[in-house]
């Protein structure tokens, strides 16, 4: 890997604040609202959908939230 190939795939400071704070809003909505789909998350906290789900999918993928349903019906809760 060459230092160009290197830098695209490294997460700037910058980015990886934001990531966390959206995480981190994700996690308070589900924790304020219950159980949550990821279409109202997304309204709520401005990220686009297809974002809001790839966050989701790593809060799943952590152990952090848990989801029931499949595809459209999905709904995201913490964990217990």
């Amino acid at each position: 890997m060459n230092e160009e190939e290197s830098n695209k795939t490294s997460i700037k400071p910058k980015n990886r604040n934001r990531n966390e704070e959206n995480r981190r809003q994700i996690i308070d909505f589900i924790a304020d609202n219950g159980i949550s789909d990821a279409k109202s998350i997304s309204k709520a906290i401005g990220l686009k959908p297809s974002r809001t789900r790839d966050y989701l999918k790593q809060l799943v993928d952590e152990g952090i939230l848990e989801v029931d349903g499949e595809y459209k019906s999905r709904k995201y809760r913490i964990k217990k």
